[in-house]
This record gives structure tokens, C-alpha cells and sequence, in this order.
């Protein structure tokens, strides 16, 4: 059963993770903070509710479900999100290989739907430390198949993104993770698109969860989304997303053993 791997030497782990997670836990307050400062008229404000199903396969292999509703007002769209089949391999408490398909339909009000299918595969590293922080970085390559459901065509893309994050308890040592108990995160994930050759968009990330029991965490999350508009030179920011994760466990712990079992859209 793999979980939150602790260290031989916990003392001299803990010493080196901090580092790190303080500076990206730093960088993303600073950025969270600067935020508003910049937000513009054409700013949106979307909102998400996901839906993470886990269920046990193997010692090493686990299922997965993603279901996703999203709504932004300010610029008329709602999408609806459906990941299945996805699957992780665990070799090691310290590596994880991903992969699945993830579908979705958009629902425009002033322009046409679109239906994407995107497949991709990844591998989510940890750093093992004996504070229990949930310290990684998830690289991951997606196809997306996009449709215009006015015309039916077909547009392809090719992205890499890879997500240096932190999670870390808000309790001693001994009683993290454990039920009834609250944890913050805090991430970092640029995308690279192939057919632009840039960043496109990056998102930085903040936010508490919440430990209900051994099947069921909850997540309140809150992104800056920076993204390149039509006619920009560079990475502006331009979308505010708030997000309510939900996480099931189908097995007793399961969530535990997968240390950082978000997919994320």
C-alpha cells in the first residue's frame, strides 16, 4: 500500500523540502496578491464544481472518474466535463504514470458549441520528506481534438503542462491528513502550446481543503488565469476561477495512498 512516504532520515528531508515549498507557497501569495491590481473590464469570473470518484484496482493501479460543471457568466459560456476511462500506476511511493481521456461540450451563447476530446498522458513525481507535505510536480501531454459544432470541422492542438505544487497540513506532524482536519495548497502550471511556440495560458492557484473522513476531502480553490488575448504581446491576466473539488474514495483510503489525486482540467 503506498502513502505518505516518510524518509529515513525525517529531520534532514524536512530540512530540505521546506525550502522549496516555501518558495512556491511565497510565489503564489505574491501572485494571488497582485491580482486584482491588474483585473480589466474584460476580466471573467468563472466557477467550477468537479466531481473525483477513486476506486481501488491493484496495490499499484487505481481508477478514476472526473465529472465537471463550469459557468462564466461574464463571457456566456457553460461547459460540461466527463473524464473516463483515467487510471494511475504507482510503482513507487514517489512516482505516479497517468493516463486517460478526458471529454467535454461547451456551451456558447454567442458563438458555436465545441466538443473536445482529449487524451493525455503524464507522470506525477513527489518529494518524500517527513513533514507529510505533498511536494510534486505533475508534467503531463494532451491532444485535443476540438469541434466547431456549427461546421463540424475538426481543429487538433499539442500541449505540455507541467504543475510544480504544495500541499501541506495545517496540523502537527502526527495528526496530519487525519480526519476532520484542514490542509492548504498552493501551485504553479504553465502550458505550453506546440502550434504557438509559448506559454499559453499559466495558472497560478491557492486554497484550503478539507479532510471529512477516510473517503471524502473537499477543496476550495481559487485561480489567477493569465492568458495571451487576440493581439497581445504577452501573458495578460484575464480570468478568475473558484473551484469546489469534491474527492470520493470508493475504497477505505484510497485517496491517502495517491497523496495528490487531482487531475484538474
Amino acid at each position: 500500500m503506498i502513502g505518505h512516504a516518510a524518509a529515513e532520515r525525517p529531520g534532514e528531508r524536512t530540512r530540505a523540502s521546506a525550502p522549496f515549498a516555501a518558495w512556491l507557497l511565497s510565489l503564489c501569495l505574491l501572485v494571488l496578491a497582485s491580482v486584482p491590481a491588474q483585473a480589466g473590464d474584460d476580466t471573467g469570473n468563472e466557477y467550477r464544481l468537479t466531481l473525483f470518484p477513486y476506486h481501488r484496482i491493484s496495490d499499484q493501479v487505481t481508477g478514476s472518474g472526473y465529472l465537471g460543471y463550469v459557468w462564466n457568466p461574464e463571457k456566456d459560456y457553460q461547459t460540461y466535463y466527463l473524464g473516463w476511462p483515467v487510471a494511475s500506476y504507482a510503482p513507487e511511493s514517489w512516482l505516479q504514470i497517468w493516463g486517460g481521456l478526458v471529454g467535454l461540450y461547451t456551451d456558447n451563447e454567442s458563438s458555436a458549441d465545441k466538443l473536445e476530446l482529449r487524451p493525455f498522458t503524464g507522470v506525477k513525481l513527489f518529494l518524500p520528506n517527513g513533514a507529510k507535505w505533498n511536494i510534486y510536480n505533475f508534467t503531463r501531454y494532451e491532444y485535443r481534438a476540438i469541434q466547431n459544432r456549427d461546421t463540424d470541422d475538426w481543429n487538433n492542438i499539442h500541449r505540455l503542462r507541467s504543475r510544480f505544487g504544495a500541499e501541506f497540513p495545517f496540523t502537527s506532524r502526527e495528526g496530519s491528513w487525519q480526519p476532520k482536519t484542514f490542509y492548504g495548497l498552493a501551485d504553479v502550471e504553465p502550458y505550453y502550446r506546440f502550434d504557438q511556440g509559448e506559454v499559453d495560458p499559466l495558472r497560478v492557484r491557492g486554497g484550503m481543503g478539507y479532510v471529512v473522513n477516510d473517503h471524502i476531502r473537499m477543496e476550495f480553490i481559487y485561480h489567477a488565469q493569465f492568458t495571451r488575448p487576440a493581439g497581445s504581446s504577452g501573458l495578460e491576466y484575464t480570468d478568475n476561477i473558484f473551484r469546489l473539488n469534491i474527492k470520493i474514495g470508493l475504497t477505505k483510503g484510497i485517496i491517502g495512498r495517491l497523496q495528490n489525486p487531482d487531475l484538474d482540467e
